[in-house]
């Protein structure tokens, strides 16, 4: 049979595991505020991607600037209906997933940088 823990070991006890306690709610709180700082930045290059391709809308088509976003939506549904503009979308989509699939393998070889590709 074990030996009953006395007043002061019990004590002991509690007060590491309320440190050990403290020190999960703070490692928490950390991860929570990383996660936080990712998805921002997540939004940000979201936005700043959307932004320049609004922008190269913009300075193709000038007259775009001034349509309204349901106004805008509809052109865009029009554009993305011809079947032209289906194919040139299908066909940059292959060159570039055959780019991207490239870069890949080189950057596993160790022949390219992951700084070389940055946007």
């Amino acid at each position: 049979m074990t030996k009953p823990k006395t007043l002061e070991q019990l004590r002991a006890e509690k007060e590491r595991a309320e440190t050990q306690l403290l020190q999960e709610q703070h490692k928490l709180e950390r991860l929570e505020k990383r996660k936080k700082f990712l998805e921002q930045g997540e939004r940000k290059k979201r936005t700043h991607r959307l932004c320049n391709l609004g922008g190269t809308v913009e300075s193709l088509a000038p007259e775009v600037k001034d349509l309204t976003r349901t106004e805008m939506t509809e052109l865009m549904e029009q554009i993305f209906s011809l079947s032209e503009v289906q194919r040139a979308v299908r066909h940059m989509a292959i060159i570039h997933i055959k780019q991207a699939n490239k870069e890949k393998e080189l950057k596993a070889n160790g022949t390219i940088s992951s700084e070389c590709h940055a946007d």
